[in-house]
């Protein structure tokens, strides 16, 4: 008995908190090479942004989409052949900004330049219908990769992922903007995350041409490192994910110069005061990086490779085969390069690459936190024919619940202890829900 418990226990570990987590493309959202960004203003109103890739992806236009319904359906806001989106963010339901990489570099291999656009950020007064340059000083940086809204005041916009370094920042909601020039420190910048108006972090390429994470205790009045890499790599920090104050991760992409080159991945427990590296997987093109809680995380953006997922903080990935990968020869129309994760709590999260994808664990059926109270007790368990339960107070209510979200028992009671038959139940683990909050399990033998 005891060994078919506890394989059973071992079943439920390895295959239902795995099943928690499953991703799946919104059917009606749009199609692109790669949406950089994508923003939630909450679970129902968010914005999703591709860049211009129509010299690598044919008919791969700049666009803006919105949503009113949580990803359900999604109406075009934007289509611009000239713009390379990049970030997007959204202090309230009419006014927002997205930035524009604006690099006009001629690039041999792709047959032309990224975007002929050279205006860094647009803002909009009226949720995304009409867009127009905002007004940033002179100077500004030369484009924007990330955007951080700290509040619906303050925010700030970093430029751009190679030279020239340097940020802007509004604290009276894009009526005015503060350019910092950061080239002393940084020899570009990616991304960021804010605490408050005051603490947060900055991430990128240090003058020497290794990853960098920059944090300020005074809303960037002043800058210190938290970490540099020592590496020889080109390597660049490119995203920041904090899934609670003192747990968060970086993912740090590759620059390459070695081949295979080997990637890495931050993470801190501390409230990025001190950051450790920890080696990822072999020649990535790693890009975005997303955690739901201080365990269960995601690092995506290799094409080829596919998106790899963790339970244990980070100590091991294997694939997850929900956002796919592309196969040679590869096709940059239907890559699967994922660049951007953004959640809501601990049971609401999207993901952007060539589409938008959403993990919404509401939708299993226990999202509830295992709790066993002391007050209740079940016996015996596990159990074949009779499960009795006992508590302090009057039962009202039992839900039997199984591996795959399902009610497979409800009955009222009105009693302190009562006895539930499982004897038609199938052999398995179950979750029990007593007066609807309690959650407890039992094995069906």
């Amino acid at each position: 008995m005891k060994s078919k418990f506890t394989f059973i226990i071992l079943l439920w570990s390895s295959v239902f908190c795995r099943a928690q987590y499953t991703w799946h493309a919104l059917p009606a959202a749009p199609i692109s090479w790669r949406f950089d960004d994508f923003y939630f203003l909450n679970p129902q109103i968010g914005w999703a942004i591709n860049p211009n890739y129509d010299n690598i992806a044919p008919n791969q236009p700049g666009r803006i989409f919105k949503t009113t319904d949580g990803g359900s359906t999604w109406l075009e806001l934007v289509d611009s052949s000239n713009t390379f989106y990049r970030s997007v963010g959204f202090a309230d339901s009419l006014i927002g900004w997205v930035g524009n990489l604006a690099d006009t570099t001629y690039y041999p291999s792709i047959g032309g330049r990224t975007t002929n656009d050279t205006v860094p950020l647009y803002q909009t007064s009226n949720g995304g219908i009409t867009w127009a340059p905002a007004n940033l000083p002179h100077p500004h940086p030369a484009g924007i990769c990330g955007i951080s809204v700290v509040t619906d005041s303050v925010v700030f916009a970093y430029g751009r992922w190679m030279s020239p370094a340097g940020y802007v920042k509004t604290i009276n909601k894009g009526g005015s903007w503060m350019f910092t020039n950061m080239d002393s420190m940084a020899f570009g910048l990616v991304d960021g995350h804010f605490f408050n108006a005051d603490t947060g972090f900055i991430t990128g390429m240090g003058t020497d041409r290794k990853a960098i994470i920059l944090y300020t205790v005074n809303g960037g009045s002043s800058w210190s490192y938290v970490y540099h890499s020592t590496r020889s790599d080109t390597d660049r920090v490119w995203k920041l994910y904090f899934p609670s104050r003192d747990t968060g991760y970086a993912s740090i992409e590759a620059g390459g110069t070695a081949n295979p080159y080997n990637t890495w991945f931050l993470k801190t427990t501390n409230g990025g005061l001190t950051w450790t590296e920890s080696p990822f997987i072999t020649s990535y093109d790693e890009e975005g990086i997303g955690f739901i809680n201080n365990d269960v995380g995601w690092i995506g953006g290799d094409i080829a490779k596919g998106t790899y997922v963790t339970y244990d903080g980070g100590n091991t990935w294997a694939v997850d085969p929900a956002f796919g990968m592309e196969t040679p020869p590869y096709v940059y129309s239907t890559g699967f390069s994922i660049n951007r994760f953004r959640s809501f709590g601990d049971t609401l999260m999207y993901a952007s690459g060539n589409t938008i994808y959403k993990l919404d664990l509401a939708n299993t059926g226990i999202n509830e936190i295992l709790n066993k109270n002391q007050n209740i007790s079940e016996y015996p368990n596990p159990a074949t024919t009779s499960l009795t339960i006992a508590s302090q107070s009057p039962i009202n209510q039992v839900k039997i619940i199984n591996l795959l979200g399902q009610t497979v028992y409800s009955h009222e009671f009105s009693a302190a202890t009562v006895q539930v038959n499982v004897s038609t139940l199938p052999s398995a683990l179950y979750f029990v829900k007593v007066n609807g909050t309690v959650v407890i399990k039992f094995v069906k033998e």
